[in-house]
């Protein structure tokens, strides 16, 4: 099976994005301060991958972008405002 550029690059970045919250998870797991200074180094690589990747895509027209319109970004902006009020917020821990 022959796989196109653009197929090895969805690949690529959906296994980049993976890294990111598998490390992403275990750094903010982790008790060891060295393992955890690694982890993060580790963690921006990827994220570092994962742009270079997906500003590629972007520009060769692989990764399509929706452009938010102006009620869609005030509805979010709602929508976590209305969060706070109600306490919803991510706390942390003690």
């Amino acid at each position: 099976m022959d796989l196109l550029e653009r197929e090895m690059a969805q690949d690529m970045l959906l296994m980049e994005k993976q890294l990111t919250q598998s490390y992403t998870t275990a750094e903010t797991e982790c008790a060891n301060e060295g393992l955890r200074k690694t982890l993060h180094r580790l963690h921006e690589d990827t994220e570092s991958m994962h742009a270079r990747l997906f500003h590629a895509m972007h520009q060769r027209g692989w990764y399509q972008t929706p452009v938010a319109g102006q009620q869609a970004i005030e509805t979010a902006i709602l929508s976590w405002e209305q969060k706070e009020l109600r306490g919803e917020r991510r706390e942390t821990p003690r």
